[in-house]
């Protein structure tokens, strides 16, 4: 069985990419992971669910700040959001994005997000 950290090897493999999280519609962060763990830690899930429920119908957002990048893309249960350096190869954590979510879509019509989980309890 594949686990999220796995499955998102690719992105975050990508040079600049920082770290990502993927939530579920409802602001529930189902997977974390940054390079540096102390650079970014979500304070309120109430805060989250209310950002992700303004996103309803986006596919796909980028939001540019003086040294960030933050890219976010829909999935079939939630929000990715990918957070890299200003300079990072956008295209490339694209394509990723592109390559990856529809396996992780199929993923989550056939198992459910259990199938992730329950090998790391």
């Amino acid at each position: 069985m594949v686990t999220l950290k796995e499955f998102f090897a690719d992105i975050m493999d990508v040079e600049g990419v920082e770290g990502l999280i993927l939530f579920s519609r409802q602001g529930e962060i189902l997977h974390k992971e940054f390079r540096n763990e102390e650079s970014f830690e979500p304070e309120s899930r109430d805060w989250w669910g209310l950002f992700i429920y303004t996103l309803d119908g986006i596919e796909e957002a980028d939001f540019v700040f003086r040294k960030k990048w933050l890219y976010i893309r829909k999935t079939n249960n939630g929000y990715l959001f990918v957070l890299a350096k200003r300079g990072a190869p956008v295209a490339m954590v694209r394509l990723n994005c592109d390559i990856l979510l529809p396996n992780l879509q199929d993923m989550e019509g056939q198992k459910g997000w259990g199938r992730f989980f329950r090998r790391n309890k």
